[in-house]
């Protein structure tokens, strides 16, 4: 029997469960509040697919971070006062979860799911011949004191019996990778190349897909929010939008940040939250000499990608609610990151157009996302994905369409269960 499936969100979870279930011989129909796919968190993120940054941001001393972060405007992961009544069951479990056991378990079944997830991508890249700026250089993480560096082979080391693969680099050796590095050499301790990692336009992808996807018979529906969902007797099956009531076999909450408040009323409490990021995109079309792959400023906590003939930089993390301000002093850190990355290159994209952006990552309190079904019969999610939603993407919802069709899925789903809450 083909069974009918609802999927909430058209985000890049969204879409690739879409897919995936699509391919799988479901009736698939997709809602979102939006005019169109990924146009929230999927829209502008950092563009990086990293299986090489698996580790969860509540790392073994995280809370010092935090509340240092209180008096410090430019910290990387900022903590604001004005949410903190609502997070505080989300935020204990945040800290709770910070454990190196539980961090480092956390860092490995991420990683099993992004290289999973990275392998799907480049296929469905492939397969259906879908062009998104991808670049297939790898991630280039540069260090400027030793004693972080060799923390950064440290950690590698601890996943390369996982499959991780990285390459330390001398100075002379990140310059000669990433030349238009050579002015700041003098700050440059040593650098780690990912070689596996890619990059790429979330939102092009997405959008790509997604057309594909309706092409081959996939319903949507936009500018259609759900404002319920229908329990029979502690099953879920179906919706309720603001026009009609839609009876299904299954229903996929991938709505990002925003998925727990639909689970509320049926007495599941999802410790999913929303983390701040920002990006500002600009045009390099007029430079010769650009960046030729994704470079990390580790002091910075910050990313800057080619994409085309744009040029990102993305990070910061800000535990501000839902609160989407585009704080001037975030945006400056971002500025202040590239120009001491590019100094050259720096003033030529900034005195153009700079397009500000900030988004919503949904942050599960574990770090693992949530992927699977919840106690609740009908109801699955795909969502808690923090910083690497574009990494895991089609993984998760391959991994999703599997449990749906009652297939042996290609990786344990163990570590990502939907009823963990």
């Amino acid at each position: 029997m083909r069974k009918d499936v609802l999927v909430i969100g058209a985000g890049l979870a969204g879409i690739a469960a879409a897919w995936e279930l699509h391919k799988r011989g479901m009736n698939v129909s997709v809602l979102d509040a939006r005019e169109g796919p990924a146009l929230e968190t999927s829209f502008a993120n950092a563009g990086a697919l990293t299986p090489s940054e698996p580790e969860p941001w509540n790392a073994p001393g995280v809370h010092w971070d935090l509340i240092k972060s209180l008096f410090d405007p430019h910290a990387a992961m900022k903590l604001r006062l004005a949410p903190l009544p609502g997070l505080i069951s989300w935020g204990l479990r945040f800290l709770r979860n910070s454990t190196h056991t539980r961090h480092l378990a956390a860092s490995k079944a991420n990683f099993a799911l992004s290289r999973y997830s990275l392998g799907l991508t480049q296929n469905t890249r492939d397969e259906l011949d879908i062009a998104f700026d991808n670049i297939q250089a790898g991630t280039l993480k540069v260090f400027q004191s030793d004693a972080r560096l060799q923390a950064a082979i440290a950690a590698a080391d601890l996943l390369k019996d996982e499959g991780l693969e990285y390459k330390p680099l001398s100075c002379e050796e990140t310059i000669a990778l990433e030349p238009q590095l050579a002015p700041i050499k003098d700050r440059i301790a040593g650098a780690v190349l990912y070689p596996m990692d890619e990059s790429g336009d979330a939102n092009a992808f997405t959008c790509a897909l997604a057309r594909k996807a309706e092409v081959a018979g996939v319903a949507f529906e936009w500018n259609t929010r759900v404002t319920g969902l229908m329990d029979r007797a502690g099953e879920i099956i179906g919706v309720y939008t603001e026009d009609e009531e839609i009876e299904v076999d299954a229903v996929v909450l991938a709505s990002g940040h925003a998925s727990w408040k639909l689970m509320t009323p049926l007495g599941l409490h999802l410790p999913v939250r929303p983390v701040k990021g920002y990006s500002l995109t600009m045009d390099m079309s007029g430079l010769n000499e650009r960046p030729g792959l994704p470079v990390v400023d580790d002091a910075m906590h910050a990313i800057v990608t080619p994409l085309g003939d744009r040029l990102r930089v993305a990070g910061t993390a800000e535990i501000a609610g839902e609160d989407m301000e585009l704080r001037e002093e975030r945006i400056e850190n971002l500025k202040l990151l590239l120009s001491g990355l590019y100094p050259e290159i720096a003033p030529r994209v900034l005195d153009g157009e700079v397009k500000p952006w900030a988004g919503l990552r949904p942050m599960s309190a574990d770090g693992k996302p949530f992927i699977g079904e919840t106690r609740a019969k009908g109801l699955w999610l795909s969502t808690g994905h923090g910083h690497l939603g574009w990494t895991q993407a089609m993984g998760s919802g391959a991994l999703l369409a599997d449990m749906i069709a009652d297939k042996e899925p290609a990786i344990d789903p163990a570590p990502y269960a939907a009823d963990r809450i």
